[in-house]
């Protein structure tokens, strides 16, 4: 019953990893995130069964966000690329997966969804494990560290926000796999677009080793997210969501420990105590809220 989230969690724990493995076999990052996008845009298509329509999309509500996600899908992907090799897998993950609490105040903001001590207790928390994550690394500052790890937590809660809003109000649960088809279409003709400038100023066309590696982080790319859509059947979204930032942020980091030695601090390890912590009281307030005061 599970098998399909568990293998969602297990295709986006990879991503991060896979990388690594750009910089160790001096792959060019934006030729094989390109390649990926269009991998991941055909699959789409080819699973949905639905031919590619533009002018079809252009008459859907949520076709402007699309593009808005696309342009940040892209960019947030060559960020976490960099991140990565710069700081780890697991302060990438851990920036990159605890970004769903901005939608949360979102909902706080907007929906007038009731706002708790324990909600308040995880977003501190939350920050708490950006800054203790983003300690100083061979060849950058500390200052330099947190930036990026900003950035990338800033970023992420932005396309979080806007992904959360075009499905709770544009996107109908038929049209979700097209929706990001779209989406990866989108970020496809961005990085497109981005690659003719960068080989203007001398990059190279995509190698077939960036083509290799684009194929190798498309797939699991997008059936980590076409599984896990498929799991939101049968998990209630409430609780699918926190488990698998939760997976995600463990496996990746577990497997950067495996496949290339990465270690962590005792900085590294208190941030992802404290990520998980703000997940579970933010995810769960709640429950908790129900243990404590009855």
């Amino acid at each position: 019953m599970y098998l399909e989230f568990i293998l969602s969690i297990c295709g986006s724990a990879l991503l991060l990893n896979i990388f690594k493995y750009f910089y160790k076999f001096n792959v060019i990052t934006l030729n094989a995130i390109v390649v990926n996008y269009i991998i991941a845009t055909s699959l789409s298509f080819i699973v949905q069964g639905e031919p590619i329509s533009i002018s079809k999309a252009a008459s859907e509500p949520w076709i402007g966000i699309a593009f808005a996600l696309g342009v940040l899908f892209i960019l947030l992907f060559n960020l976490m690329a960099y991140c990565s090799d710069k700081l780890g897998v697991a302060s990438t993950s851990i920036a990159n997966k605890i970004t769903f609490i901005f939608p949360t105040f979102l909902w706080i903001i907007f929906y007038g969804e009731p706002i708790s001590i324990i909600k308040i207790s995880g977003l501190i928390i939350a920050i708490l494990a950006i800054f203790l994550t983003g300690e100083k690394s061979k060849g950058s500052s500390f200052k330099g560290n947190i930036l990026l790890l900003l950035s990338l937590f800033i970023g992420g809660g932005l396309l979080d926000t806007l992904l959360s809003y075009a499905q709770q109000e544009l996107v109908p649960k038929e049209q979700t796999s097209i929706f990001f088809g779209y989406l990866f279409l989108f970020a496809f003709i961005v990085g497109f677009i981005l690659m003719l400038f960068q080989k203007a100023k001398g990059l190279p066309w995509p190698s077939k080793k960036d083509i290799l590696w684009g194929i190798i982080l498309g797939v699991p790319n997008y059936f980590s997210m076409y599984l896990f859509l498929k799991s939101l059947d049968k998990i209630p979204t409430s609780t699918a969501f926190p488990v698998a930032n939760m997976g995600v942020i463990l496996g990746s980091t577990l497997l950067s420990v495996i496949l290339f030695k990465e270690q962590l601090s005792k900085r590294k390890l208190i941030a992802l105590f404290f990520a998980i912590t703000a997940i579970i009281l933010i995810s769960f307030h709640k429950q908790i809220e129900s243990l404590i005061f009855g």
